[in-house]
């Protein structure tokens, strides 16, 4: 395949797919190959970056509230800026330019609706230089593949990574939102004390 993917890879993938803790010499049975075999062509998997084993949410499950923010971004500079200064964005799930009246679309998530009212009323990308205009699509129920590749975020920060002051904020101060789940002083229950 032009992919790099072999159709072996594919074989291997399918395996795990349901289940990554599977038994590798398992999976070799399966597949026919040694164990070794399995272990080396996962390496590779995963070495270029066809693979990920990570831990993933059901945010739904866990409580958040899910939107689809679509966004016109005026240039690619613009994106570019937006790009960087959304990195590392707690909140984000994922960030996909598409085709159409809108050019970016990112799936985030919040505590609950009073929370995605105040972050999109304040400091998610919505709101950043280059935004022609933004759509809002609340998430009501996810129908098929609801686990998603987030890290719990590490309260370690004073100021959010995008540059919000979230002690400094109204809405934090009024208990409208909990703040950045990366700020030291987040009020929310998703995120674990820095070290």
């Amino acid at each position: 395949m032009e992919s790099g993917v072999s159709e072996r890879d594919l074989r291997l993938l399918r395996y795990l797919a349901n289940n990554c803790r599977v038994n590798l010499r398992k999976v070799a049975r399966l597949l026919g190959v040694s164990h070794t075999a399995v272990r080396k062509r996962l390496s590779r998997l995963l070495d270029g970056g066809y693979v990920s084993l990570t831990a993933s949410l059901d945010l739904e499950r866990m409580g958040f509230r899910l939107a689809l923010l679509f966004l016109e971004v005026a240039s690619d500079e613009d994106l570019e800026m937006l790009l960087r200064r959304y990195r590392d964005c707690p909140r984000i799930v994922s960030i996909c330019k598409i085709l159409g009246e809108y050019n970016v679309v990112a799936l985030i998530y919040a505590e609950n609706e009073k929370v995605m009212d105040s972050i999109l009323g304040s400091c998610m990308m919505r709101t950043a230089e280059g935004i022609r205009k933004s759509l809002v699509v609340p998430v009501s129920r996810v129908l098929r593949g609801g686990w998603y590749a987030v890290e719990v975020p590490l309260r370690s920060r004073d100021v959010a990574p995008c540059g919000a002051d979230c002690l400094n904020c109204g809405r934090y101060r009024r208990g409208e939102c909990p703040g950045c789940p990366s700020v030291k002083w987040y009020r929310g229950p998703f995120s674990v004390g820095g070290d």
